[in-house]
């Protein structure tokens, strides 16, 4: 499928997929046979990301010392329970059987301060390929429709001070997300635990010969052309953790775990579905 693209100002190339897109805001390539550490990839992404936020790509937000994650952090959830905490007009529309999962554009403007997080979807990541090692700071996710929540109420009364005093439960989210998959036509679904990391930084590594530029550009200068359909689909299996299951370290507090629903385009900004038979999976706490 040809890869089509469009420039944003102030944010970067945005490539298309079909219907559904990644915003790459900045990438860089390390000469060849070149060894960062991990400092120097924190420092890196440090500068890159304050960049990104004094041009207003991202709203300020605390850069402090991040770890660089991998897939090994993300272990393959056990089934486990799924709380959510709701205000008052919540708990009633949740009664009628509907339900409401928002989009990474959603979260980054929800009115409510508690939630709102500009870093929805960015991701910071360093790529080891054959030849050389990539960095890219992007935006991914887009096509995702998000469900917050905890597995465990450790912080009872301050999370029903910041989120609302009711307490819905889901105790099977498995057999709840397959029958939320098929209302809402996704094409999967994925849970697992945030994990906090100011920088959302994220190592990943391939055999493939991925590379910025062509070979004859002038100057190693970027070609938006190599974003091929191979670069796409790299990018998007691999920053599909650090831009959805990671975000920063003042939400930790939270200790969310969290459900994603991917679809076959964007998500402008919420989905909706209304079937009071998903009320058999929800149990009221409070």
């Amino acid at each position: 499928m040809a890869i089509r693209h469009e420039f944003e100002p102030n944010a970067g190339f945005r490539f298309f997929k079909g219907d559904v897109s990644l915003l790459l805001h900045a990438a860089a390539r390390y000469r060849q046979n070149v060894i960062a550490t991990n400092h120097d990839l924190f420092k890196f992404f440090q500068h890159l990301n304050r960049y990104l936020q004094n041009v207003g790509a991202y709203e300020p937000e605390r850069l402090s010392t991040s770890n660089i994650i991998t897939a090994d952090h993300f272990p393959d959830p056990q089934d486990i329970a799924f709380y959510k905490y709701l205000p008052d007009r919540s708990l009633d529309y949740y009664r009628s059987g509907s339900f409401q999962f928002g989009s990474i554009k959603y979260y980054r403007s929800i009115e409510q301060q508690n939630s709102k997080d500009t870093m929805e979807g960015l991701s910071n990541i360093a790529i080891k390929t054959p030849k050389r090692l990539l960095c890219m700071s992007l935006a991914s996710g887009y096509n995702f429709g998000i469900f917050c929540g905890t597995s465990n109420l450790n912080r009872r009364r301050e999370m029903s001070e910041r989120f609302g005093p009711h307490i819905i439960k889901i105790a099977n989210i498995r057999r709840f997300a397959e029958e939320v998959q098929s209302l809402l036509g996704a094409t999967g679904f994925y849970f697992n635990h945030v994990i906090y990391n100011d920088l959302k930084m994220f190592r990943a590594r391939t055999l493939k010969s991925l590379d910025l530029v062509k070979t004859d550009a002038p100057n190693n200068s970027f070609d938006p052309q190599v974003f091929d359909d191979g670069m796409f689909d790299f990018l998007y299996d691999s920053t599909f953790l650090p831009s959805l299951f990671m975000k920063p370290t003042r939400f930790s507090a939270e200790q969310e775990l969290r459900l994603t629903f991917e679809m076959s385009k964007d998500v402008p900004d919420v989905l909706k579905i209304t079937d009071k038979n998903l009320l058999k999976y929800i149990e009221i706490i409070q």
